[in-house]
């Protein structure tokens, strides 16, 4: 399918999604979902959806971009508030009832829609564009796929070049450097260097602390490219691999593997949770993972499906996900393997490709 067409399709499935909620429109106002529905990567603009057609609300500073990306999809260039053009748009489109994300939309932008609404009903609403993004098209996975290449190549080349000795902030500077080098746009997220006893932080910011010889370093990185997103975590040691850290590796390592096996479409995703998280129960450690087992990515870092406990989303082809166990010994280390997994209709595919068997711990080996 044409690009373009792409975000057509998608446009006519939202639209139908807002019609049968009995709303005349939606009011999209998160970026990635604007980029979604239209290939524009502006900020600062909103998107207003229906059956009578979908209209791009942005400013001057974007008019030219919307003008070169834009099809099938009226531009509004507005010079006063952005409720104030919405609603005036949707007034002449005949939008009686307006449809907002709620989850997304600030009280001061409620404020002026009230403001400026009249008598249109401004309805909350939840999810409805990212209903549609849960399922991965085959466009969206190579997208994936070359972010992941990047945070791939970029972390080879980075852990060849650093050591014992550099700081983890020198350490995330090289990284994320390497990966902008090879083409993203941007780091996924803040990089995660954490050595030796901070390993047990699981989103440890990284400090002026230096890398110690025979201590396990967790990186945990990943590249946006072209709004989309990759996700990683690895650990490394530099000399040699502590015998205790060692054990606890494999053991997260085996959990994960085993979560993985269990992947496919008609499981609930709490069921991949508890696998990974029962098997670290019976081996004592249970107490010592506190965090859900994944989360889905694509155009934000962190999207739907959640793979945590309790949660009954079944798993549907075309979900992208990570898949990350951990052990955290405060004081000690913690040990964190991350990978992405796409569901397929037969099973799934794990879209990473880093080494992460024991041997490859050692940076000599990558």
């Amino acid at each position: 399918m044409a690009r373009r067409d792409r975000f057509a399709a998608r446009r006519g499935k939202l639209a139908k999604k807002v019609a049968g909620r009995k709303l005349d429109a939606l009011l999209v106002t998160t970026r990635p979902n604007v980029y979604y529905l239209t290939g524009f990567r502006g900020d600062d603009s909103a998107l207003l959806v229906g059956m009578e057609g979908a209209w791009l609300l942005t400013d001057s500073r974007y008019t030219e971009e919307a003008e070169g990306v834009l099809k099938g999809v009226g531009l509004v260039t507005r010079k006063g508030s952005m409720m104030m053009a919405a609603t005036r748009t949707a007034r002449k489109a005949g939008v009686e009832r307006l449809g907002v994300e709620a989850a997304t939309m600030t009280l001061a932008q409620r404020g002026e829609l009230d403001e400026w609404r009249g008598r249109m009903a401004i309805i909350p609403t939840k999810e409805l564009v990212e209903d549609l993004r849960v399922r991965k098209d085959a466009s969206e996975i190579a997208a994936i796929r070359r972010a992941i290449a990047v945070a791939e190549e970029g972390f080879r080349l980075t852990v060849a070049e650093i050591g014992p000795g550099m700081t983890e902030r020198e350490a995330v500077i090289a990284l994320e450097r390497r990966m902008q080098d090879l083409g993203a746009d941007a780091p996924a997220f803040p990089t995660i260097c954490a050595a030796g006893p901070r390993a047990s932080l699981p989103h440890a910011m990284p400090t002026n602390r230096r890398i110690r010889p025979r201590e396990p370093v967790l990186f945990d990185w990943g590249a946006r490219l072209n709004m989309v997103h990759s996700d990683l975590t690895r650990m490394v040691c530099w000399d040699r691999i502590p015998v205790a850290f060692g054990r606890h590796y494999k053991l997260v390592l085996d959990a994960q593997r085993r979560a993985i096996a269990a992947l496919r479409p008609g499981r609930p995703a709490g069921q991949i949770d508890h696998i990974a998280r029962a098997y670290l129960k019976a081996h004592r450690h249970g107490r010592h993972f506190g965090h859900g087992l994944g989360h889905g990515i694509g155009l934000e870092v962190h999207e739907a499906p959640g793979i945590r406990p309790g949660q009954d989303t079944v798993l549907r082809s075309g979900m992208v996900f990570s898949v990350e166990p951990g052990v955290y010994l405060p004081g000690r280390y913690g040990v964190r393997i991350e990978d992405l997994a796409l569901i397929t209709p037969s099973g799934h595919s794990v879209l990473t490709s880093q080494p992460k068997g024991i041997e490859s711990v050692l940076a000599e080996a990558l």
